[in-house]
């Protein structure tokens, strides 16, 4: 499936992060394997989170559950060209948020990735605080 032309568009993307590919994830076709791909986005993702909660500033612990992950592969990664792996909230829900993500090497847009994440306790989900609500509508991805 095509994505929609904004999510190939680095300047959608308000958080950024650059990683560099690494020679163990090459595969026997010379390019870096998916499963090191999804540990990019990953990587990313965790650094984003970690800026979010860091713009919160003092609050009271929460759980950040990952509940769905989707990766699409829009053309082939190597090495040992660096990887600018961009992130913004696409939605956020009652107790949950979307992060879009987008891969680029040399300027071009070779992946996607869609995670939702949900807050939860030990009964289950649990709304997000206004605060933290706030903070993520300063990274929402205008998707037009």
């Amino acid at each position: 499936m095509k994505p929609d032309p904004w999510r190939l568009d680095r300047a959608a993307y308000p958080f950024a992060f650059q990683i560099q590919t690494r020679y163990r994830d090459e595969d026997s076709l010379r390019h870096i394997n998916n499963m090191a791909i999804a540990g990019f986005y990953d990587e990313a993702r965790g650094r984003f989170m970690k800026q979010i909660f860091e713009d919160l500033g003092p609050a009271p612990w929460v759980r950040i559950v990952t509940a769905d992950t989707r990766v699409s592969f829009l053309g082939e990664v190597y090495h040992p060209d660096m990887l600018d792996i961009g992130s913004g909230i696409t939605r956020i829900g009652n107790a949950s948020m979307e992060i879009s993500q987008a891969m680029f090497q040399k300027g071009k847009c070779v992946g996607i990735c869609m995670t939702t994440f949900v807050q939860a306790d030990e009964k289950g989900s649990s709304p997000l605080s206004e605060g933290l609500r706030a903070i993520l509508q300063t990274y929402l991805i205008s998707q037009s």
